[in-house]
Order: structure tokens, then C-alpha cells, then sequence
């Protein structure tokens, strides 16, 4: 039998356990010594992390910024390559200069403000001047030195030698200009160099530019700036905090690469004949806004001469002034419009050699065929006027173009609207006419215009004048003696008649000739790889064509004729004249041939804008142009041509 205990007397009732003991609070002191422990050993953890980061896992990188600090590379420029004529003779060349400079980092702060305000004075400008220069360029390229002066003057280079130590972060560098032993002679030829435009430095750069070289922007700058350029070189130099040079000086040294030298086919004293003829046309004549020449090898395509006048200065872009600048961009005269290779014009009675090729080549006209040659004729209701109204008679295709006549080619055209297969179209683009030529100044070429039955209709208001939609009889007319809506330019026109000249081949034109190194060896010939193509044309139908051509400038009726006849038998001369109509005023003049008539070496297309006839006009720059190149002189071309 179980016992029970009984219960204490001093428990209450239902208190059958004893009480439990209640945890005590730490007190507040000791929360705030916790709480201090738990910040320092954050911070703690934090530092220890951070001093982990920067020496493990950064060290790399601040190491590099802090020998950064005491480094300082400098970009030696390089010269561009010479260009030369065919001869070696230099068109342009690389002269050294000193300009003066500021490293806008050595320039912060109220020191340097002072230094380019004192600096300001010296030269002449308000006191503000270099440094709004600065803070402009460091907005652009923040790390890079600004170009305070160019080109500067002796008496300049010795103030700042003088005063280097009182112009920190102010210094001379040497730098590079184009120099033109020859003036502006072929200036819209070689064109100018000029800054990497903001808007191309992107393009620039993924080809391995810094984006501050100075490039070729025009011409053949522009066009060989691959073999042009130099390569920039660096020198690694240690600096103490105020960048100047201390302890071992140049670390390491890359020498600059000059740009590789270029030949071109120019031949210097054709060039100069050329551009003075043309200067003293236009000028002389008192009417004309401006005129152009082409010069070519008929054999390779190769250029022995290209102007057009007005011309320009072509270092104008790189060491002109502001205001000089603007006024040639605003000339009404349009100085830099090469209207050698962008200038269009009707061809005139240029033209006729290709209709007489179309009319040979498409059998509908037969060669010894003679056709009446009338001053006028009517076709289609309509009356079109020769030259003058000159009759010819009965007269076959030499004796045609021997005269120019006009009328004779109304007939030939009248039949080529009635044939099927657009021929004069056809042969047009056969000689290449309506596209560019190829000539290596890709970005200045014009197309021309061969007109059809598509442009027409592109052209015409259909609401208004819906038979101009068509291709009507005078169209064919009008251009079959290069009028009405066909274009050209001299360089095709050059390539067409040089086609006439070697037998039948439509060359590339090229300014091009070599790139050559310092010794003048070639290093690749830019000649002998330009294409070349077929025209098509029949021996027998070329010679006829040939001997056309050879009457018209020695021959007792040969337009130009007082002009070219009286040249001995080596130096004789083949070629047309044209005399172009202007709705704006004064005819414009042509004349584009060859020489010698037996062998042809050179080819010459001239054109006058406002000149009148081309016989008066444009066959004599032609003739002083021919007479330097193959060397019989001006004195022996004639004067006083008054047919066109």
C-alpha cells in the first residue's frame, strides 16, 4: 500500500511545484559594449577586404595607374609621302614645322590660367584667347595636347626656349605640312589635305587612326591616303609630378614611319601649257566663266595633264585663314569644281564620231555613200539648221566631218530613229559615255548623260507635256550632233577619242603611276593593273573614221585647220571641233583629238565654257598643249579658226 507526502505547510494550495527562476536582462551597458564590438568587427572585416581587393585583385591596375603617373608617351608624327610628276619632279612634299602646344593637364587650376593668359598677351590676343582655346579642344579630346600656334616663327620658338621654366605645360612640337614646290599648278589634280572630320572619326579609327592625323580629303590625297600616311611614333619618357622629364629620360623609343612616295603619270610641262592656255583663254576672252583640259595616253590611259581654271590654292584647307576659306567655298566662280571630271556640257559636234560609228557598225550607212548636205533641212515638218547655214553638197562621211556638217548627220540620225536598237544609245555607252570612267578621283567623277527613252519618261510631267514622255524624231536629231539632252564631261570624252586613237580599246584613265620608295623603285605599278575593254568598231570603219578626223584638222575645209595645218608631217594633228549651244548665253567651245595622226601618243579634250566656236577657241589650248608634250612649241599652232 502506497504512502502519499503530504504537502509543505507554507505552499498554498495548488502550488504543487516549485517556482521557476525568471533569465535576468543584460543591462544597457552591456548592450552598448556589444553593439561597439560588432561595428569595430564590421569595419574591421570590411577594411580587411577592401585592402584584399586592392592588393589582389586591383593591384594590377592601380600599379599600372600609378607608373601611369610618372609616364608619359608622346606621338611623334610622321611625314606624308612625296607626290611627284612621272619624272620624279616633286608636286608636293612634307615640310617640318614647329608648333607651339599645351598640355591642358599641366595647365589646371589658377596657375595655369595665368600661364596662358600671359602667354595670350605675348602673342597679341586678348587675354582670354588661348585659354577659351583650350577648354574648346579639351571638350574634344580632354587628354590630348592643343595646338596653340602652327607654323611658328622664329622670334616665337625663342621666347618660349627662353621662358620655359615660366611656362609650365606650354612647349614646341614638330609637326608636318604639305608643301607645293609648283604653286597651285594641278591643284583640283592632287587636292588638299585637311583634320579627320568629326563625323568620319569612327571610320577612321577602325583603320588604325588616332583621330587627330591630318588626311588627304580630296583628289589624289584622298585617293592614295593608304600609301600616303605615315605612321605615327612614340617615345616613352619618365616625368616627375609636374611632367617634367627626370631620371632615365626616353624609356623606350618607336621612330616614326614616313608615307611611301607617289609617282603620278602627270608630265610637268604639259601640265603647265595646259593651265596657262586655258588661263589665257579665259581671261583673254572676256566672256568665259571658266574651261577644263584633259590630257591622256591613248595607249595605257595613263593622265599627262588635267586642269580646270578658275583653280585654287590647295594648301588653302591646311594653313589658310578662316575668311580665305569661306570666300572660295562662296566664289559664284566655283574655283573647286574640277570641270575636267565633274563639269558637264553638251558634247556638240565632238559627238559625230560616235554617230558615224553607230551609223558604220549598224549598216545604215554604207562606207564611199555620199548624202546630200543642204544648209537646212526639213524632217518630220520641222526645219533644222546646219552651222551657218553652209551647204557642202554631195558629200561622203570623211568630208562630213572634214566640214562639220550638220545636216549630213540630221540624215544619219533620221535613220537611226527609224532602225530598232537605240544604236546611238548603244555606241554611246559603247565609247562610255553615261558613266564614270574610272579615273582614280572616284569621289569628283560626274556620269554625263546618254538620254533614252526611260529618261524621258523619268523626266517628263505627263499631266502637262505627255508627248515629251516619248522619244520623238528630234531627239535623235539633236543628238546625233551632241545637242540637245546628252551630257559628257572632258575625261570621257578623252576616253572615247582615245579609242579612235590606239585601234579600238576603251581605256581606264589614271592619275596613278607608282608608289616608290626613297630610292625611287617601284613598289607597285598602278598602271598596268587598270582594266581595259573592246569598243568593238571595225578596222576599216576606225580608219574611216580616222581619216575623218585627220581631214578636219588639215584639210583644205577642216574646221580647224588654221589651227593644226600648218604642223610638219611628225607633229600632225586629228580631231573635232565642237561649238556646244548655251540657253544661258555664249556658246560653249570644244576640241578633242590626237597626235601624231599616224601614231598616236597623246590624246587632248579641251572645253570652254562661254568660249564661242571651238575652232577659235578651244583647238588652240589644244595645240599648245600638244606642241609641249611632243615638243614643236606654241609658236608653230596657227590662230584665226572661225568654224565650229
Amino acid at each position: 500500500m502506497s504512502t502519499l507526502t503530504p504537502l509543505p505547510p507554507d505552499l498554498p494550495p495548488g502550488d504543487d511545484l516549485p517556482p521557476r527562476r525568471r533569465p535576468r536582462r543584460p543591462s544597457r551597458r552591456v548592450l552598448r559594449m556589444t553593439s561597439f564590438m560588432v561595428i569595430v568587427l564590421t569595419l574591421m572585416g570590411v577594411l580587411v577586404a577592401r585592402l584584399w581587393f586592392l592588393q589582389v585583385i586591383g593591384g594590377g591596375e592601380y600599379q599600372e595607374r600609378a607608373e601611369a603617373n610618372r609616364l608619359r608617351t608622346v606621338v611623334t608624327e610622321a611625314p606624308r609621302g612625296a607626290i611627284t610628276d612621272r619624272t620624279g619632279a616633286p608636286l608636293v612634299t612634307s615640310r617640318e614645322v614647329l608648333n607651339l602646344v599645351a598640355d591642358p593637364q599641366q595647365l589646371a587650376g589658377p596657375k595655369g590660367t595665368a600661364v596662358l593668359r600671359r602667354l595670350s598677351v605675348a602673342l597679341g590676343h586678348p587675354p582670354g584667347f588661348l585659354a577659351a582655346k583650350v577648354r574648346k579642344a579639351q571638350e574634344a579630346r580632354p587628354f590630348e595636347p592643343v595646338v596653340l600656334e602652327k607654323e611658328t616663327s622664329p622670334a616665337l620658338q625663342a621666347y618660349v626656349q627662353e621662358r620655359g621654366g615660366q611656362l609650365p605645360g606650354i612647349r614646341l612640337k614638330a609637326a608636318y605640312v604639305r608643301d607645293y614646290p609648283q604653286g597651285a599648278l594641278a591643284a583640283h589634280a592632287l587636292g588638299y589635305v585637311g583634320p579627320i572630320p568629326a563625323e568620319s572619326a569612327d571610320r577612321y579609327r577602325e583603320r588604325g587612326y588616332q583621330g587627330n592625323e591630318t588626311v588627304g580629303r580630296a583628289g589624289i590625297e584622298a585617293e592614295y591616303e593608304q600609301y600616303l600616311r605615315g605612321i605615327a611614333g612614340r617615345e616613352q619618357l619618365e616625368v616627375d609630378a609636374r611632367g617634367e622629364v627626370v631620371g632615365r629620360g626616353i624609356l623606350s623609343q618607336t621612330p616614326p614611319r614616313p608615307g611611301q612616295a607617289l609617282r603620278l603619270s602627270i608630265d610637268l610641262k604639259t601640265q603647265k601649257a595646259l593651265e596657262a592656255a586655258l588661263r589665257a583663254e579665259v581671261v583673254g576672252s572676256g566672256t568665259s566663266t571658266g574651261a577644263a583640259g584633259v590630257a591622256i595616253d591613248p595607249r595605257t590611259g595613263a593622265v599627262l595633264a588635267l586642269a580646270s581654271y578658275p583653280t585654287f590654292r590647295p594648301d588653302l584647307f591646311q594653313s589658310g585663314s578662316p575668311r580665305d576659306v569661306q570666300r572660295t567655298l562662296n566664289s559664284p566662280s566655283r574655283p573647286l569644281l574640277d570641270r575636267a571630271i565633274a563639269g558637264e556640257y553638251p558634247a556638240a559636234s565632238t559627238y559625230k564620231v560616235i554617230s558615224a560609228a553607230a551609223a558604220l557598225e549598224s549598216g545604215f550607212y554604207t562606207p564611199g555613200e555620199t548624202i546630200r548636205s543642204p544648209g537646212n533641212v526639213t524632217l518630220y515638218k520641222t526645219r533644222f539648221q546646219g552651222f551657218r547655214n553652209i551647204d557642202h553638197g554631195i558629200i561622203a562621211l570623211p568630208e562630213a566631218l572634214e566640214v562639220s556638217s550638220d545636216t549630213f548627220f540630221y540624215e544619219l540620225a533620221d535613220r537611226s530613229y527609224r532602225r530598232q536598237g537605240w544604236p546611238l544609245q548603244v555606241w554611246s555607252r559603247n565609247f562610255g559615255l553615261g558613266r564614270p570612267t574610272g579615273l582614280d578621283l572616284t569621289e569628283g567623277e560626274s556620269r554625263g548623260l546618254v538620254p533614252d527613252l526611260a529618261y524621258k519618261r523619268r523626266t517628263c510631267d505627263r499631266a502637262v507635256d505627255p508627248i515629251n514622255c516619248s522619244w520623238r524624231p528630234g531627239d535623235s536629231i539633236n543628238m546625233s550632233i551632241g545637242q540637245g539632252n546628252v551630257l559628257v564631261t572632258p575625261i570621257q570624252m578623252a576616253v572615247a577619242y582615245a579609242a579612235i586613237a590606239n585601234g579600238g580599246t576603251v581605256v581606264t584613265p589614271t592619275l596613278g603611276r607608282a608608289v616608290v620608295d626613297a630610292d625611287g623603285r617601284v613598289l607597285r605599278d598602278l598602271v598596268g593593273a587598270r582594266a581595259s575593254r573592246p569598243l568593238g568598231l571595225s578596222k576599216d570603219n576606225l580608219d574611216l573614221i580616222r581619216g575623218g578626223l585627220e581631214r578636219a584638222a588639215n584639210a583644205n575645209g577642216g574646221t580647224a585647220t588654221p589651227v593644226f595645218g600648218g604642223l610638219p608631217r611628225p607633229f600632225r594633228v586629228a580631231g573635232k571641233t565642237g561649238t556646244a549651244e548655251n540657253p544661258s548665253g555664249i556658246d560653249h567651245a570644244w576640241w578633242v583629238g590626237y597626235a601624231p595622226a599616224d601614231d598616236p601618243s597623246i590624246v587632248v579634250a579641251i572645253l570652254v565654257e562661254r568660249g564661242g566656236t571651238g575652232a577659235n577657241t578651244a583647238a588652240p589650248v589644244a595645240c599648245a598643249t600638244i606642241g609641249a608634250y611632243l615638243g614643236f612649241g606654241p609658236n608653230r599652232c596657227g590662230t584665226g579658226a572661225k568654224a565650229n
